[in-house]
């Protein structure tokens, strides 16, 4: 499809972004990569719900943990997951099905005081995949995260958040991957922000996001023209703020947005752009921020529109609806293929029916527009669909149980080489003091 098929997409996305107040939708923050070679099941099942043996829940009791069950600032989690990945190295023909056994643990700290606000999480695994070439049996990974918040002055506000980490990639064996990532990557996903209230009308926020994937094996990194997916994308953001009435905040704001291929500078990229918008606050449990906007690409030269939005609803004590959705440009999963118009859009339901039973559903939907690049691809669309459903029993406030499912479609028919299903169900049980 040529690139002027893509503009359509900002009346779709505005319309449908107006659509959502009368349907309730939420965000979802998701990352698209995750949609091409789906992880294992997450470490932990999300905490929904108050805990039994808290006030809310068992008013009057005392529980009096002694030993390891002692209040402390570190919380300390161990997860086993057993499952089914029907298509393990996520292909269009002869997917090799396996199961697989997963062990998780974790650690995480947090401190506060009414200036400072830290959190850290260290954790690591590693999953055994019965069925697969040798190479890719048994994977490990690893991963750590750091956030801050400090209230410098009573005006501004510093928050930062780091997250790095290692992430192993298949490596195929015989099956054909030439038109996905492969090899075990190191990640790592930084976020810094200044927020200054200049009055109780105005304020400003500078920001910075860079996310850098970096692959081990070499000939992934620096062979020219393929397999040269390693990158570093950033993005400065500089906000200005108006509450213009007491519920709507009114937004414009500027985007600088780098990107690098450490193996190909013929991919690298440099866009700026603008966007304007506003926050609405209907009340306490439901908001809506919607953004639009256009930015200037150098590689190739051209300006495409952006857009971004965000809802939230509270249904529930412990039950919530989030949706948001994107438009612009991401690095795709396509081997020698610089950055690519795309859209995504992310629907989440969190619903403890019980203190100790809750539900969380997702639905994950990206559409992208390549165009051509003669001697690497022809133009075609690609899009992908991913629905996961997790539930949670409490046994007590150590131990719970889960089970759940992920599902994947992704389609091209222009290229039916890219187009795959896979879907993986689990069960697992966590340990957590």
């Amino acid at each position: 499809m040529k690139t002027n098929c893509f503009f359509p997409a900002l009346t779709v996305f505005t319309l449908a972004s107006l659509s959502a107040i009368g349907s309730l939708a939420a965000q979802q923050g998701y990352t698209p990569s995750s949609f091409f070679i789906p992880p294992a099941p997450s470490l932990s099942t999300a905490d929904f719900g108050n805990r039994p043996g808290t006030d809310e829940t068992n008013a009057g009791s005392s529980l009096n943990p002694i030993g390891i069950f002692e209040s402390t600032p570190f919380t300390y989690l161990f997860n086993v997951n057993e499952g089914y990945n029907s298509n393990f190295y996520a292909v269009h023909d002869d997917p090799t099905p396996t199961w697989f056994t997963s062990f998780q643990a974790q650690v995480d700290y947090k401190f506060g005081d009414p200036r400072l606000q830290l959190t850290a999480s260290l954790g690591g695994g590693v999953t055994y995949n019965y069925s697969v070439v040798k190479e890719d049996q048994l994977q490990f990974n690893g991963r750590i995260t750091l956030a801050a918040v400090y209230l410098l002055t009573p005006r501004l506000t510093i928050s930062g958040s780091t997250s790095t980490g290692f992430q192993p990639q298949q490596n195929g064996g015989g099956a054909n991957l030439s038109n996905q990532f492969t090899g075990s990557m190191f990640y790592t996903n930084t976020n810094l922000q200044a927020a200054y209230q200049w009055s109780e009308k105005f304020s400003t926020v500078t920001s910075y996001s860079g996310t850098v994937n970096y692959f081990f094996d070499q000939q992934t990194n620096n062979q020219q023209g393929y397999n040269n997916q390693s990158f570093w994308q950033s993005t400065i953001t500089q906000s200005f703020n108006w509450l213009l009435l007491p519920k709507t905040t009114i937004t414009a704001q500027y985007l600088a947005t780098p990107t690098v291929f450490m193996g190909n500078s013929g991919l690298n990229n440099f866009g700026n752009g603008v966007q304007v918008g506003f926050t609405q606050v209907f009340n306490p449990r439901f908001k809506w921020t919607l953004l639009g906007g256009a930015q200037v690409n150098t590689n190739p030269s051209r300006v495409l529109p952006t857009g971004q939005t965000s809802l939230s609803y509270q249904f529930g004590p412990a039950s919530t609806l989030t949706w948001n959705a994107q438009l612009g440009t991401q690095a795709p999963s396509i081997n020698g293929v610089g950055m690519t118009p795309t859209f995504s859009s992310g629907l989440a339901i969190n619903h403890a029916f019980t203190p100790r039973i809750s539900a969380n559903l997702g639905f994950n939907f990206q559409e992208m527009w390549f165009g051509d690049q003669p001697g690497v691809i022809n133009a075609f669309n690609e899009t992908t669909f991913n629905v996961n459903l997790t539930v949670n029993y409490r046994i007590n406030r150590h131990i719970s149980l889960s089970a759940g499912c992920q599902y994947t479609d992704v389609i091209a028919p222009q290229n039916v080489t890219y187009e795959y299903i896979q879907y993986t169900p689990f069960v697992g049980g966590s340990l957590t003091f």
